[in-house]
């Protein structure tokens, strides 16, 4: 009996495949049709360790007529620009300003600073300023910090109701939800912010190499990126700081080169697109500050870095004295 021939083009994630398959297939490298065209389905079934069954039912959602996809337009909508420019609050006095009057729809901001600072509670403030408006909102919590029980305590039960929580365990899990990002974007069009909560986490396991490391990376880039762009998505990131070793020119140092210890955020920038992103730091400025939300009210701003100036169309790293 002869097969169809497979679309060669085909994204793995337009198969809307089980989680399983799904885990087994990235986990693999495996990305598109063309990737897995030339293995049989018996040796597929063994190198993923899974039923040939589940291979069989692969193979036959990938000969299924595919939908027409439209081209996506070249220029965004004059509705996503008059959302773009509503600046939505942070409830962060200090940020309101430096973000002039709040964040807008389609931006990013990375949210970093040393433990016992309230990164984690700015971002659930920002969340709550956007479900107030009737905003869905989706929740990724990569390091089990934040319940449904501690979010529910914060918002309100209408509120509650417009919120996608996720716990994210692995990295493995956090990489497939970012693969489907902009399908499950366009599954759920009335969400309009996504919150990565403790993102560095996921990062930290040192088995990954440098290079697989900043592969995955790119692969976040590409995602926000076309999560911001083409779905006007604001996303809200926040992540811990680490201490590395930098020369006076700003390059990677160490202790021979004369290189300092400075706290950086965890990620570096580069997994951030530049066209929107902003980054703020929160630093203690005294024993007690950090300590109890009502310190967010009497933030100080300073600049740590501003090329070209303060504009939201570069990547620019802030800091926030607490």
């Amino acid at each position: 009996m002869s097969q169809q021939p497979i679309p060669f083009r085909r994204s793995l994630l337009s198969l809307s495949l089980p989680k399983e398959i799904s885990a087994a297939l990235t986990r693999h490298g495996y990305e598109s049709v063309a990737d897995i065209s030339s293995v049989s389905r018996e040796d597929l079934a063994t190198s993923l360790n899974l039923p040939l069954e589940m291979i069989q039912d692969l193979f036959a959602r990938i000969q299924r007529p595919q939908d027409p996809i439209a081209n996506p337009p070249l220029t965004l909508p004059a509705s996503n620009m008059v959302q773009s420019e509503v600046r939505i609050s942070t409830k962060c006095p200090p940020l309101d300003t430096l973000l002039d009057g709040g964040l807008s729809r389609g931006q990013i901001l990375e949210l970093s600073g040393p433990p016992g600072c309230p990164k984690e509670r700015i971002a659930i403030d920002i969340l709550k300023s956007f479900v107030e408006m009737d905003h869905e909102a989706i929740f990724l919590d990569c390091q089990n910090m934040t319940g449904p029980a501690a979010l529910n305590s914060i918002l309100t039960p209408t509120s509650t109701t417009l919120v996608y929580y996720q716990s994210m365990r692995a990295l493995l899990d956090f990489l497939i939800f970012v693969q489907h990002l902009s399908h499950t974007l366009s599954s759920h069009p009335r969400v309009s912010i996504l919150i990565i909560n403790s993102i560095s986490f996921l990062f930290q396991n040192p088995s990954s190499g440098n290079s697989q490391r900043n592969h995955y990376l790119e692969k976040l880039k590409q995602a926000l990126h076309k999560a911001s762009a083409l779905h006007n998505v604001t996303i809200v990131i926040t992540s811990q700081l680490s201490t590395k070793m930098v020369n006076a020119d700003g390059t990677s140092g160490t202790f021979d080169s004369g290189g300092k210890g400075v706290m950086l955020p965890s990620l570096g920038p580069s997994y951030l697109p530049s066209a929107k992103s902003y980054r703020v730091i929160l630093a203690p400025d005294g024993m007690f500050s950090g300590c109890v939300s009502d310190c967010i009210q009497s933030c100080l701003v300073h600049i740590l870095e501003h090329p070209g100036g303060i504009e939201l169309t570069e990547l620019n790293t802030i800091i926030i004295a607490l």
